[in-house]
């Protein structure tokens, strides 16, 4: 294991009362005035804060509003960070790749259990590592995507287009990749109840939001990566597909220590014709073994069985309940706001064709884009320009165009500056349906390569 890595944590940002972005430096914050977070609003009457996206020198104040607003949603993040107390169980070697089960503290009394896939390749020098959550399943979680199992953990593997073995395919190409539980599902269904039911943690965390929670977990997840001597603690990514698709924007809106993401399918709208942000149970007690059990033919109809069907509810966000139940009150937020808090970091977002209309995609993706190709550094705000130095490849940069066109290394930074970060927020649409297919692949690897500074094995 390897000393503690000098990489500003979330949890460090917050105790200074810093907004929670890459590329912070402690001495940035210290000794500036915390401004105050708005009060929170109640419900009835509520201002929408949504308008023309601030951009440029106008946006760190707007930043803090948006996510203020999320958080007023979300739930604040725990005060309190218990020790690791990580476990490391090499299990299998397979075709390059070693499969370790780990599992490390997350809350005082809950852990997050993962796979940790190692490509041999990685093993020359630290190489980025990449965490991946996993999609809905019935109990298969990190068993999924690490390529183990199908939606169930009887199913075999489904084929590679299907989406969910995103952790195999980025280990096999060259990424050390992390393949976590999300509470609910794999090893974190509490004995004797079912898979996705989130009402333990609703009578647990009023106040939070399984959404919230997630995030916590992936946080606590870099901290383990960041203690493994093989990893590049500056260069970690995200990605999921689905549930883990939009889950991946989420941690990255709220892990200045993400460095590049990838969301897959992830649902990226309210969806206020239906309840499925905020399901409202008819009992807050949750499922145990014995109560009588549920079954979908929806269910069997497209995915061949009925048996262990009894899952949920999965309530996202409970506070966003009142926006269902009184379609006419205006958001708060929306998701375009949330992948603006992840500027200017590297965010590619991939999904069908169906589904960008379905979620009404473009317009939020072209105002989230006005954040990032409007960006101005400021303090207590990453360096676009800085950024870039430190990724693999900038000394080929300075010599190409040196050699090429005569240009010195000290007037690249300004060529570079004219492009913000305009080239680090893209989208990509497929053909067919909600799935991961090669193309999606190559543009994910591509994407990860780019801006994780990796080069794949030959």
């Amino acid at each position: 294991m390897a000393e503690e890595h000098s990489v500003v944590s979330r949890r460090r940002l917050l105790s200074l009362g810093l907004p929670a972005v890459a590329g912070v430096t402690l001495a940035a914050g210290v000794g500036r005035p915390v401004e105050a977070a708005p009060a929170k609003i109640a419900v009835s009457g509520v201002k929408p804060i949504k308008s023309e996206p601030a951009t440029g020198a106008a946006w760190p104040a707007r930043r803090k509003q948006i996510e203020r607003a999320w958080l007023d949603l979300l739930g604040d993040f725990p005060t309190e960070v218990p020790d690791l107390k990580s476990e490391l169980k090499e299990v299998a070697k397979q075709n390059g790749i070693t499969r370790y089960h780990v599992s490390f503290q997350a809350e005082a009394d809950d852990r997050v259990t993962a796979w940790l896939l190692v490509p041999d390749s990685a093993r020359a020098k630290p190489a980025p590592a990449i965490i991946c959550i996993h999609s809905t399943t019935w109990g298969a979680g990190k068993n999924s995507t690490a390529g183990l199992s199908g939606r169930r953990l009887q199913d075999p593997p489904t084929p590679r287009e299907g989406g969910r073995a995103n952790g195999l395919l980025l280990a096999e190409h060259g990424y050390v990749t992390l393949c976590v539980d999300l509470l609910t599902d794999g090893e974190r269904i509490k004995p004797d109840e079912r898979v996705m039911d989130t009402r333990g943690f609703y009578l647990k965390h009023p106040e939070w939001s399984i959404i919230g929670k997630n995030c916590w977990d992936v946080s606590r997840s870099i901290d383990f990566l960041q203690t493994l001597d093989f990893v590049n603690a500056k260069q970690i990514g995200v990605t999921g597909w689905s549930l883990g698709g939009h889950q991946s924007i989420f941690c990255a809106a709220f892990e200045p220590r993400i460095t590049a993401t990838v969301s897959n399918g992830g649902v990226l709208d309210w969806h206020r014709h239906s309840e499925a942000w905020s399901r409202k149970p008819t009992s807050w007690t949750p499922w145990k073994k014995g109560d009588s059990e549920t079954n979908s033919p929806e269910l069997q109809r497209r995915f061949g069985f009925k048996e262990n069907t009894n899952s949920g509810p999965y309530i996202y966000i409970k506070k966003f309940r009142p926006w269902i139940d009184d379609q006419s009150l205006p958001l708060t937020t929306d998701f375009d706001e949330l992948m603006m808090l992840v500027a200017p970091r590297p965010q590619l977002i991939i999904s069908s064709e169906w589904e960008f209309y379905g979620h009404k995609s473009m317009p939020k993706l072209l105002d989230a884009m006005k954040v990032y190709v409007g960006w101005q550094d400021a303090p207590g705000l990453p360096s676009v320009v800085e950024a870039r130095k430190e990724r693999t490849g900038y000394d080929k940069t300075l010599a190409y165009y040196e050699f090429n066109y005569g240009h010195k290394a000290e007037k690249i930074p300004g060529m570079l500056k004219q492009i913000n970060a305009g080239d680090c927020f893209s989208w990509f649409s497929f053909p067919g349906g909600h799935n991961f297919p090669t193309v999606a692949q190559n543009y994910t690897f591509a994407w990860f390569d780019r801006w994780l500074g990796h080069e794949p094995p030959a």
